[in-house]
């Protein structure tokens, strides 16, 4: 997506996707540049994919804003609950409150992020093996404002807000 999509607070509920093989899964598998998502909601949903994968959003280089998942997610590296990939994007006054599931780079929110995380929180469990977070999995950029609550399970650069900073 290189557009801006504004759901106007609409609801999807129960989306599906079943692609463990494929990478940038998502809601929106890609966010370019100057790309924006605001103001959508997903319940009960389930997503899965290899690498990249998010309830919302595989990769993000663009804006998230105003948006939520609940339900589960599971990939293999860069995992998130809302978005899989901060690349240089911002991601605000957003949450997840779905279980996620990887290897590496997995966050209850963020899987991985060299952006801006900002208002923002994660309430569901995660569980992986290195770089594991409640909010974000791995953080080379900015985490304001923002929490998280579940219950958090890995091996190595595990934590409760950020599994590694920087």
């Amino acid at each position: 997506l290189s557009g801006r999509f504004d759901g106007r607070g609409h609801v999807i509920r129960g989306l599906y996707i079943n692609r463990p093989g494929e990478d940038y899964v998502g809601l929106f598998g890609y966010i370019s540049s100057g790309g924006e998502v605001r103001n959508i909601r997903l319940e009960d949903c389930w997503v899965s994919g290899r690498d990249y994968v998010g309830g919302l959003v595989g990769r993000n280089n663009g804006t998230v804003s105003q948006s939520y998942s609940t339900g589960a997610v599971s990939g293999d590296n860069y995992v998130g609950g809302l978005v899989g990939y901060n690349y240089n994007g911002t991601v605000s006054e957003s949450y997840s409150t779905g279980g996620v599931s990887g290897d590496d780079y997995v966050g209850g929110l963020v899987g991985y992020s060299g952006g801006t995380v900002s208002e923002s929180y994660s309430t569901g469990g995660v569980s992986g093996y290195w770089s594991v977070g409640g909010l974000v999995g791995v953080n080379w950029g900015t985490v304001s404002e923002s929490y998280s609550t579940g219950l958090v399970l890995g091996d190595w650069s595990v934590g409760g807000l950020v599994g590694r900073n920087g």
